[in-house]
């Protein structure tokens, strides 16, 4: 798996297989005129999850607003005209694709988020070009289909990074926690077999804590009982919180935790003595990043002044920062196809980039080969660590912030990081 998923434990779709070749609704140029193309959004606004998924709409914004202060694209202006909302409610999801493409007549989706996609089928159906935050199994679907750094998932390799971060803290022996919801299981599944490929003991697991989680003092009591020295949560913010209340309450404060959510600046504020020394995993240079070393990676840097120039009081967050690299991918290719465009020309200049990085913020992404059905050759990501009231990158392989594998991992000898690919942002 090339992302770490931050709110998997919230996704409940399921994959519909697209079949067929159906022509483009609205006409293979729906929202192109003269001067401008028209585009539209679909988020989870409002709803008991929408601060997960609603700022996708401000990474959006804010590069629109950059390039259209600069001229457009090839002479036009790309308007975000619509920006609708599906409540965290799948039949309403499946209205509100519908009602963009066949009422608003939009060239694309540019910024979809939601915990249950399940208007994704009827997008990759219908070859309409979506962008958007890939959480759910529907972006795997079709070739219009474009995630924030790639449309692949595969929860069945071994997850490296929790084996290699036990590693090089010496733990001998570790704990699991997972919710008892598929989606949480699966990570932490990856979690358990990396571990072994590691040769990490895994002294204690559960992945049926019933959610929200109310009371981990019984788990706590057995990772001490079992001498567990580092545990690695599937869980969202609210179960690690209580997790790490709970090992401090024991005595445990010692024991390090890796977290699978929670990277992020807002959660930091309100929890730091709860968060700090606690460990997590990005697939994009981190934020503190563009503020530390922005000669090195001017790509997150400029994100952050853009973000901050429309949004000043939004922290930057991993969802608005998918809806940026959104709008970089779309950004580019309109500009590979010239004044001629179509949806059929702008995805095909995508599934034709062999090296695209989103402007420098995440490792290289070569469409024709692993954009959509394949893992690559190899994965790289950050380890950070809170501290204070920052996020901290550690174990990367200099001069960058992030470490890579082989991928698929070998199972017959414990893996070591390998260098630096070409192209991974700061090597």
């Amino acid at each position: 798996m090339r992302k770490y998923l931050t709110i998997w434990v919230l996704v409940s779709a399921v994959a519909v297989l697209a079949s067929g070749c159906v022509a483009p609704t609205g006409g293979n140029t729906a929202g192109v005129s003269g001067d401008k193309i028209i585009v539209g959004s679909l988020a989870s606004l409002t709803g008991p999850v929408s601060a997960d998924f609603a700022p996708i709409t401000y990474g959006v914004e804010s590069y629109l607003n950059m390039v259209n202060a600069e001229g457009g694209v090839n002479g036009r202006k790309i308007v975000l005209a619509y920006q609708l909302d599906d409540a965290s409610n799948p039949t309403q999801d499946e209205d509100q694709v519908r009602t963009l493409v066949e009422s608003d007549n939009v060239f694309a989706l540019l910024g979809v988020a939601t915990p249950t996609f399940s208007g994704g089928s009827w997008l990759a159906q219908h070859k309409i070009p979506t962008f958007g935050f890939d959480i759910n199994p529907q972006w795997a679907l079709g070739e219009t289909m474009f995630g924030q750094n790639g449309s692949y998932l595969n929860f069945n390799q071994p997850l490296p990074y929790p084996g290699y971060l036990a590693q090089q803290l010496h733990v001998a022996t570790a704990a699991v926690l997972a919710y008892n919801y598929p989606q949480s299981q699966q990570g932490c599944q990856q979690v358990i077999a990396g571990f072994k490929v590691f040769k990490i003991k895994v002294g204690y697991q559960d992945l049926s804590i019933p959610a929200p989680a109310y009371n981990l003092s019984a788990n706590v009591a057995r990772m001490q009982r079992d001498g567990v020295q580092m545990v690695v949560s599937c869980m969202d913010i609210t179960g690690n919180i209580l997790l790490s209340r709970s090992l401090k309450q024991a005595g445990m404060g010692n024991v390090h935790q890796l977290w699978l959510d929670g990277y992020d600046q807002s959660d930091l504020n309100q929890y730091s003595s709860l968060m700090d020394g606690v460990y997590f995993l990005t697939y994009f240079v981190p934020f503190s990043a563009g503020v530390t070393d922005p000669q090195r990676y001017p790509g997150m840097a400029k994100f952050l002044a853009v973000s901050h120039k429309y949004f000043p009081n939004v922290l930057p967050s991993e969802v608005e920062l998918a809806g940026w690299l959104n709008a970089e991918l779309f950004v580019k290719a309109l500009a590979a196809i010239g004044r001629n465009v179509s949806r059929t020309r702008l995805v095909n200049a995508i599934n034709h980039m062999t090296n695209w990085t989103g402007g420098g913020i995440v490792p290289p992404v070569d469409w024709p080969y692993d954009g959509h059905s394949a893992a690559g050759k190899w994965q790289c990501n950050v380890i950070l660590q809170a501290q204070g009231d920052r996020f901290v990158p550690r174990f990367g392989t200099k001069p960058s912030v992030f470490s890579c594998f082989n991928y698929p991992l070998r199972t017959n000898t414990v893996p070591y990081t390998i260098p630096l690919p070409s192209g991974v942002p700061g090597a």
